[in-house]
């Protein structure tokens, strides 16, 4: 239900919480891409949870007032928790970047997701041996200097020391 709920929050997000909307099933249809039928299930589940109050608007055509009882700020973060508990990187990334996604909470869940994906600290040149080698002896055979680069895009670098721009060399890698 959330989800439907973000969906609406999203459309009509010029209403304030706890400010009335006046609409129709018809249109609440058309913006969950649902039958009027799922909407009123919806509805009434969003209203148990404590995430709507649903007034009917008392006959055929007449608008009903919905109020949204809690901002966009309160629920989406958990909802794009969920995403990340479960692994689902792709959801999560694309929930972040649907229309209307105030730009604030785009960005605290892209930095809890950067947390997330970020690469363990290692303690290079010291404890964990292969080969007699550590890490940094083996990046340093190959001519590299260890310094890891994380980019908005998500991508992780490893940066030769010498290079003065590191998109020109290095070895990309996807986390």
């Amino acid at each position: 239900m959330v989800e439907h709920y973000i969906e609406l929050r999203l459309y009509y997000r010029e209403i304030e919480t706890h400010e009335p909307l006046y609409v129709s099933l018809a249109e609440l249809s058309d913006v969950l891409y649902s039958s009027t039928r799922n909407v009123k299930r919806h509805l009434k589940h969003m209203e148990e949870e404590g995430l709507i109050e649903w007034r009917s608007g008392g006959g055929r055509g007449k608008r009903s007032a919905l109020v949204f009882k809690k901002p966009l700020e309160e629920v989406f973060p958990p909802y794009f928790r969920e995403f990340l508990q479960q692994g689902k990187y792709k959801e999560a990334i694309r929930s972040i970047k649907r229309d209307g996604v105030p730009a604030g909470i785009r960005k605290s869940c892209y930095n809890e997701m950067m947390k997330e994906l970020s690469m363990p600290v290692m303690a290079l040149g010291t404890a964990e041996r292969d080969n007699n080698r550590t890490y940094s002896e083996k990046l340093a055979s190959k001519g590299l200097t260890p310094a890891v680069v994380s980019t908005e895009t998500g991508k992780w670098m490893i940066v030769d020391e010498e290079q003065s721009d590191p998109r020109k060399k290095g070895t990309e890698e996807d986390k």
